[in-house]
């Protein structure tokens, strides 16, 4: 079996504006939708293309990679498929697969799945990798990693001021930095 590796981006792969992350969740207590179904969106609106060819153009592209993690990603290439699996609308695609291909992680990554949905990141990801046999999913939401856990789904954590101290169930690992991240997805890789 093929293992399938899924990266967040914005706090995981790409540092968060002026290295300050508020966007984390912390209601570390979501059960699991059992019926977790990725809705059907029609992307194509006039405010989505206005947004698309406007905000979104410009609002990831100052952000740089977070150390480690493009090395993090490489391995988990080479020990099966990667997907970032990220919170970001669907309308700023072309800009994130460009920052994607500047840093050098387009060639380690299999597909970048973008939520064009009304759910919210926590319960995209969860409706995204709901039947899926995900190896393991990093994130720095607490919300997220705490659902997919109680989902089965195993989850790192990266570190931020925001996710610290909460109370997570069995199944996250709390990674410190892309180098925890790097060495988790070692350990795992050499279980084979």
């Amino acid at each position: 079996m093929t293992r399938l590796w899924s990266f967040d981006l914005d706090g995981v792969l790409a540092e968060p504006p002026f290295g300050w992350n508020p966007a984390i969740n912390r209601d570390v207590g979501l059960l699991p939708d059992p019926d977790a179904d990725l809705p059907i969106v029609d992307a194509g609106q006039p405010s989505d293309r206005l947004l698309a060819a406007t905000w979104y153009r410009f609002r990831y592209v100052l952000r740089p990679p977070r150390p480690g993690a493009l090395q993090a990603v490489k391995l988990a290439s080479a020990h099966g498929r990667v997907i970032i699996l990220t919170g970001r609308h669907e309308r700023g695609r072309r800009p994130t697969e460009a920052w994607l291909a500047d840093h050098g992680f387009a060639a380690y990554v299999d597909e970048l799945v973008m939520n064009a949905t009304p759910l919210k990141s926590a319960r995209y990801k969860e409706a995204y990798l709901h039947g899926r046999e995900a190896t393991l999913h990093i994130d720095d939401d607490a919300a997220t990693v705490a659902l997919l856990a109680r989902c089965g789904i195993p989850a790192a954590l990266v570190a931020w001021p925001r996710n610290r101290n909460l109370e997570y169930p069995l199944g996250v690992t709390f990674c410190e930095d892309m180098s925890d991240v790097y060495s988790l997805i070692e350990r795992i890789a050499l279980d084979d």
